[in-house]
């Protein structure tokens, strides 16, 4: 194992040759990685470079890990991280169809309710307020 350490300088080229090396794919979503879009991932513990990673998937990883380092004390040891990610992932695959929708979510028919209430509170015309009547009547009565 090395302990040289890269110069900023050398950033760019050895990112460029670990990303030829993934095939151009980010080490953590899998998917096409454009070398714009291209970050040289590295573990801030120990130093050292894991790969190339899209940009956002970098800062979502360094979100995760520093609410590991600040809040989940206990999920930092006996590889307690890696088991909730592994059951994290499986968790939001899983098919939830049948189950009833939270009473805070917002479907597509009651943002447009909102939206429509909204507009009519701001209207000056009551032409345009009987309008939006219609139209909020129109989904509350298809529901």
């Amino acid at each position: 194992m090395s302990d040289v350490k890269i110069k900023q300088s050398d950033v760019a080229d050895i990112r460029a040759s670990m990303l030829s090396e993934q095939s151009y794919r980010c080490a953590l979503c899998g998917d096409g990685l454009d070398p714009a879009n291209a970050a040289l991932d590295h573990d801030h513990k120990s130093g050292r470079i894991r790969a190339v990673v899209h940009s956002d998937c970098n800062i979502l990883l360094g979100k995760i890990e520093n609410f590991i380092g600040r809040y989940g004390k206990r999920m930092d040891t006996e590889g307690r991280i890696h088991g909730f990610l592994r059951g994290a992932a499986e968790y939001m695959g899983l098919d939830y169809s049948h189950n009833p929708l939270h009473y805070k979510h917002k479907t597509p028919e009651d943002k447009l309710l909102l939206k429509y209430r909204r507009l009519k509170r701001r209207s000056k015309k009551p032409e345009t307020k009987k309008k939006y009547d219609t139209l909020i009547k129109e989904i509350t009565n298809a529901r």
